[in-house]
């Protein structure tokens, strides 16, 4: 009986297919996968979405991976980590105190 092996080295049958072919493309040199969970306002889904969507990309999730990669390129660019961390404590503050009184 033939054997043949998957991309993890796991033996299959001859007649056994799935877990032989990748159900994705495979990724480019110095990519990495990853399963995030990420909650956002529905408004900021739709803005992120359309952002995504002018990366064409093989599958979705390079789509995504393009838009926040670019993202974090144009935050490195354009602001300072502590002053939006500072400017975010603030903003959070601010609606404390108004809560509050």
């Amino acid at each position: 009986m033939e054997h043949r092996r998957d991309r993890r080295g796991r033996r299959r049958q001859p007649d056994q297919e799935r877990g032989l072919r990748p159900l994705f493309p495979i990724l480019g040199e110095g990519w990495e996968s990853r399963a995030l969970r990420v909650a956002m306002p529905t408004g900021m889904w739709r803005r992120f979405d359309r952002l995504a969507a002018q990366f064409p990309a093989t599958t979705q999730a390079r789509a995504n991976g393009e838009a926040i990669v670019y993202l974090l390129r144009y935050e490195s660019e354009t602001a300072q980590w502590l002053d939006w961390d500072q400017q975010k404590q603030l903003r959070l503050l601010s609606r404390s105190l108004k809560r509050d009184s």
